[in-house]
């Protein structure tokens, strides 16, 4: 059967005639043009809920990411934000709209009694002493339900009660295998279209791979979101074992805000305080970085824009793909080592999270469901 055609003389159809092209559109160009951006196009001002030190964060119709190893306070972050919808200022985090906000807080991981300790006891001593304000709260616990009733519950809940913040507290547990490159494009998609359609903020925990690297989130969907959130948050735990950070690692505004360091005092609530003085060490007590005079100085850069990521990023990684056009993970991570002099896999880590960021290489999946690395064409 022939597509239905339509004779138009709107924008699409004068644009077609100027281009020497016939008028004659099909309903598929129609649905086409809806998705085209242009420099008259009008677009809603981004509208974002909070401040953390003096820097928008946490976009409506958007997906931010708090993402960081096993307790190294991602909870207690989210704990803030929730206060934070209902006192003005918790800390470095200011609410930008005068009114309260509903916040949603779904919990995969921990048991019904912790939810509601961390609801009652965290959140509700945040906010201060009156009557803790239920209906500004919308709290779930998931951790009985199956990935699948997990994101159809999620769709049900903010198109209910369609909250202005939606907190998802262990995104990996929406599918089940977060290294399946279909399914984590599935939920991703299915989190930019939610909050797109309910105006609201979804921000998702995330853990890191256990090299503790602050880029490599973890699994294939960890990937997805670093590509396609529009921030990303870093919850660390320092080396004096008391004092927690929170770093924005990158943001599609503007340029991150200075690291936000907290306490927490003998009641179970986060202060202010600074950075310790302690040296930040890895896991095996050695620094993240090795000695600049170890390293091979035929892939250094002489004048670097980071002094401690000295490296002619496109020449050491052109020498390590040779003439491959693809390298599993732990193949780039020898070759690079090897070349580059570099001994400490932390540091190694920041080398390949830089060198993405910079455009010079590109985490991939094959069909065949394998991680890997491709080098990126110089510009």
């Amino acid at each position: 059967m022939m597509k239905m055609k339509t004779k138009r003389t709107d924008a699409i159809g004068a644009e077609l005639q100027q281009a020497g092209e016939p008028t004659t559109v099909t309903t598929e160009m129609i649905e086409l043009d809806r998705d085209r951006v242009t420099s008259q196009t009008d677009v809603a001002p981004e509208i974002f809920e909070f401040y953390l030190n003096g820097v928008l964060c946490f976009p409506r119709c958007d997906v931010s990411v708090l993402a960081g190893l096993q307790k190294t306070g991602k909870t207690f972050i989210t704990s803030m934000l929730m206060a934070c919808c209902i006192n003005k200022q918790v800390l470095g985090f200011e609410r930008v709209d005068e009114k309260p906000l509903k916040v949603m807080w779904i919990d995969t991981e921990q048991s019904l009694a912790t939810t509601k300790r961390i609801l009652k006891d965290r959140v509700g001593k945040m906010i201060g002493n009156t009557e803790f304000p239920d209906n500004q709260f919308f709290v779930f616990n998931m951790r009985r339900r199956t990935p699948k009733e997990r994101r159809e519950q999620l769709g049900l809940a903010i198109e209910t009660y369609k909250p202005d913040i939606c907190i998802i507290d262990g995104v990996a547990d929406m599918i089940d295998d977060i290294n399946s490159g279909t399914d984590s494009t599935d939920l991703m998609q299915l989190l930019l279209s939610l909050a797109q359609e309910h105006k609201c903020n979804i921000t998702a925990n995330i853990h890191l791979n256990r090299t503790g690297d602050k880029f490599n989130l973890r699994g294939w969907l960890g990937t997805l979101m670093l590509q396609k959130s529009y921030e990303v948050f870093n919850c660390e735990r320092m080396a004096d074992n008391k004092t927690f950070a929170v770093e924005m690692l990158f943001s599609r505004l503007c340029q991150p805000c200075e690291e936000m360091f907290y306490r927490i005092n003998e009641q179970g609530l986060p202060y202010t305080t600074k950075k310790p003085d302690t040296p930040q060490q890895n896991s095996k007590g050695t620094k993240n970085a090795d000695s600049s005079n170890a390293y091979n100085h035929e892939f250094v850069d002489p004048n670097p824009e980071k002094p401690e990521l000295p490296w002619q990023f496109r020449k050491l990684f052109e020498a390590a793909f040779d003439s491959a056009a693809f390298l599993g993970s732990e193949e780039m991570e020898r070759r690079v080592m090897e070349l580059s002099y570099i001994k400490h896999k932390q540091y190694y880590y920041r080398v390949m999270a830089e060198a993405e960021r910079l455009g010079v290489i590109k985490k991939v999946m094959t069909k065949n469901g394998r991680i890997g690395v491709i080098l990126c064409s110089a510009e």
